[in-house]
């Protein structure tokens, strides 16, 4: 079974901004919208986990 830091999408809470666009090096854009931002691709997930003012926010399960 997979960890669930592994799994795709991931979101993430800007602790900074409300709203504003992350550029990667291959020239893509992302979106902070309400101060979310929802990762689907390896490399923005790695990205921002490396930027000090995104945070991973907490996947919350219903109980069985």
């Amino acid at each position: 079974m997979a960890r669930a830091s592994n799994k795709i999408p991931v979101v993430f809470r800007d602790i900074a901004f409300q709203s504003r666009s992350i550029f990667l090096p291959d020239g893509t854009q992302h979106r902070v919208h309400n101060g979310h931002l929802t990762a689907a691709s390896a490399g923005l997930i790695a990205h921002l986990d490396q930027h000090a003012e995104f945070e991973r926010v907490p996947v919350v399960r219903a109980a069985a």
